[in-house]
């Protein structure tokens, strides 16, 4: 507090206080005198008078005013002192104090009714007593010399915790009641200010000593950008040294085109911000990919730094790519992976042959829809984890199974293709081969892969191939037996026509001679030679003109042919029909309708009378289904052979069973017919189809109907191109 001797403004309000109380006096005795002269009349001396006092009472109105907002601009003043104030008197009586002092006594729970100083500071107790007695001492010293007291932080302990108050105490000269000020001034956020400033000062030591020496790069700088202090890791990181990077633009060193986005709102509301991980450049053009965390610092002085984090982080960046490259060629593998899993399985799945896996103990690892349908399983039902004890079906492939496992298990070799005969969920017998595999699983142990082919439709079509080939070589044989039977044939034909002739001679001559050979022989019946004779000789020649058709008709159909060549169409047509002859004459009459223009035609031959011979059968036999149908009798098969410009036709037709739609779209498919077991193998219209379609680049069609009969139409080029037919 400011020395009050020297304080400006005491003496004058001393003096005006002296000057109003004589004042006062004088204009009490003015107005006495002027009441007493106004009883009379007036004059102008004493008028002149009354216009001073007047006046002398406007002044003194006015001064009383001024002399009044003194002492309220004083007291708001005295007030206003953020310190607690004491005006004492010599005997250490308080005179007047500030609001401050009495906030301070209603705190310390001090007596504000105690008129004299020292008796508060013995009635008062805790760490407050201390502080007054020790004023109070002070006050004394200050009475006694005349000099301002001052003393040094004094702490005191308070229920709301430790306080620390500086105590000065200075002498009041020119006031007859106050003699001394007592200045309480508490000290405890300056204190504690300084104390919060020490421990802020360390802490910002050590943290400029964390960032002087951390990996990371420190930037700071002003608002604009413009770099203040680096440390020594930003000069690593940059390679720009402290002197090339101070006061230049921190995004001029980052050596790129594109700065990332920085968010100015969210750094001035938030304080911190986090840029987008980038890629920047070092001074020697090194790529450098960073992370930066941007923090706005405000000092004690109000101004406003940007501090920067900045960590390299291309190490981490390179190794998160080359994850996630190896994470994308793992998904793509995983993906490639699945797909070939679900193809496979799928394949698996539709794979005809039963196929199982298992493990070393002999639990179900997969297996495929047909091992289930074998087994006489259901199609949902997984068998993965279980033995063959848990799932309980008792079959033939149950023994088969065991017995093939525990050879592979024992010996780790694998038996291929057992040829087993197991009965079918539908009782039907199925032959199998089946095979069983080793499969390694590691640690020297080994599980069973077993795979089972049906072959039941194989063996029924070598039992078939057999027989073709038997009938094959029984064809072979016939048409050597024909080649031999033709030449006795023919001169037994010759002889027979050459006894027609001379017989004929010879009983025109016994005819004459009829006497004489009765009287020789009345016995012979000359008249029963005469006819019946002839008439066997003429039956003979027919019937060996008919063994002579059969043998050549044999000799043309089992005749291959060498490649495609010009073929004689009708007469294959013929000798086709002569070959089949067995097969239709007891059920149809087979008429032919060649056409006269049909000549020759390029073809396989053999082939194609092979396509002939299976339609006329297959008329046959559906004319004698449909027998039935028209009461007995013989139906009806019919074949011709017309031309056109560009193709040849040859049609054979029946009056059978006929088929229905269904049926016509399939009867070109392999294996399938319409015939009961054992007549038929599906495979003469199957062969008939690629015969004519494929190799001879024709057509084959049906028209039919269930009933009414069938009627098939093959379509051959008249005319094909030498590199065609070769």
């Amino acid at each position: 507090m400011t020395d009050t001797a020297t304080r400006p403004g005491t003496d004058e309000i001393a003096v005006l206080r002296q000057t109003i109380k004589e004042q006062r006096r004088t204009i009490d005795a003015l107005v006495i005198a002027a009441e007493r002269r106004t009883t009379g009349e007036p004059d102008s001396a004493a008028l002149a008078t009354w216009q001073r006092n007047m006046t002398l009472q406007r002044r003194l109105v006015e001064r009383t005013e001024r002399i009044r907002n003194a002492e309220q601009l004083l007291r708001a003043v005295i007030d206003s002192i953020d310190a607690g104030l004491c005006i004492l008197d010599g005997d250490c009586r308080i005179v007047d104090t500030n609001q401050v002092w009495g906030t301070m006594l209603d705190r310390a729970r001090g007596d504000r009714a105690v008129g004299s100083f020292l008796t508060l500071a013995e009635r008062a107790t805790a760490g407050f007593g201390a502080l007054t007695r020790e004023a109070a001492s002070q006050v004394r010293q200050m009475l006694e010399n005349q000099t301002s007291q001052v003393t040094t932080t004094h702490q005191i302990e308070t229920a709301e915790g430790p306080r620390w108050w500086r105590m000065r105490v200075d002498p009041v000269r020119g006031h007859g009641d106050a003699q001394a000020v007592l200045t309480l001034t508490d000290e405890t956020n300056a204190v504690r200010t300084q104390e919060e400033l020490r421990q802020a000062t360390r802490e910002a030591s050590r943290l400029a000593q964390v960032a002087r020496h951390m990996e990371d790069g420190v930037v700071i700088a002003d608002t604009e950008g413009r770099i203040e202090w680096v440390n020594d890791a930003f000069t690593t990181l940059s390679g720009y040294t402290r002197a090339e990077a101070i006061g230049r633009l921190r995004a001029d060193l980052l050596g790129i085109d594109v700065l990332p986005p920085v968010d100015l709102t969210t750094l001035a509301v938030g304080g911190s911000i986090v840029l987008t991980e980038f890629e920047s450049r070092t001074k020697d053009g090194r790529p450098c990919w960073m992370r930066v965390a941007v923090y706005r610092v405000t000092d004690d002085e109000g101004v406003v730094s940007l501090m920067a984090v900045e960590r390299d982080i291309t190490k981490r960046y390179n190794a998160e790519q080359a994850q996630k490259a190896a994470k994308n060629r793992a998904e793509t593998l995983a993906e490639e992976l699945s797909v070939e899993k679900a193809v496979l399985t799928g394949v698996i799945s539709s794979i005809p042959h039963l196929i199982y896996w298992k493990d070393p103990e002999g639990r179900y690892v997969g297996h495929n829809a047909a091992f289930l349908a074998t087994r006489g399983l259901p199609a949902d039902s997984d068998l993965t984890g279980r033995t063959e004890a848990e799932i309980g079906t008792r079959d033939d492939l149950t023994p088969l199974l065991a017995e093939l496992e525990a050879l592979v298990l024992s010996t780790g070799e694998p038996i291929v293709d057992h040829h087993a005969t197991v009965t079918d969920p539908d009782r039907n017998v199925r032959t199998v081969l089946m095979s069983a595999l080793p499969q390694p699983v590691g640690d020297g142990r080994i599980g069973v892969i077993g795979i089972g082919a049906d072959v039941t439709r194989i063996s029924d079509l070598e039992r078939q191939l057999n027989q073709t080939n038997r009938l094959e070589a029984i064809g072979q044989l016939a048409a050597g037996i024909a080649h031999e039977i033709n030449t006795p044939i023919q001169f037994v034909s010759d002889n027979t026509r050459f006894v027609e002739q001379s017989f004929t001679q010879l009983l025109n001559a016994v005819t004459r001679l009829r006497d004489p050979i009765a009287d020789i022989d009345p016995d012979i019946d000359l008249d029963f030679l005469v006819a019946e004779v002839p008439t066997a000789l003429n039956e003979s020649l027919e019937g060996l003109a008919r063994v002579a058709q059969i043998v050549r008709a044999m000799k043309d159909f089992s005749h291959p042919g060498h490649g495609r060549s010009d073929v004689n169409l009708n007469r294959a047509v013929e000798s086709t029909s002569q070959v089949a002859r067995n097969e239709w004459k007891y059920h149809a009459e087979l008429t032919l309708e060649l056409g006269t223009d049909v000549g020759l035609v390029p073809c396989y031959e053999g082939e194609l009378k092979q396509v002939i011979l299976n339609l006329i059968v297959n008329s046959a036999h559906a004319v004698e289904a449909a027998a039935p149908q028209r009461g007995g009798g013989l139906g009806h098969i019919t074949v011709g052979t017309t031309r056109t410009a560009d193709e040849v036709r040859i049609t054979v037709a029946d009056d059978g069973i006929g088929m229905d739609l269904d049926t016509q779209q399939r009867i070109f498919d392999p294996f399938f017919t319409t015939k009961e077991v054992g007549k038929g193998t599906g495979q003469g219209l199957s062969m008939a189809y690629a015969t004519i379609v494929q190799k001879h680049g024709g057509t084959i069609q049906v028209r039919s109907s269930p009933g009414e009969g069938a009627e098939f139409t093959i379509s051959l080029p008249a005319h094909v191109e030498e590199s065609s037919a070769e």
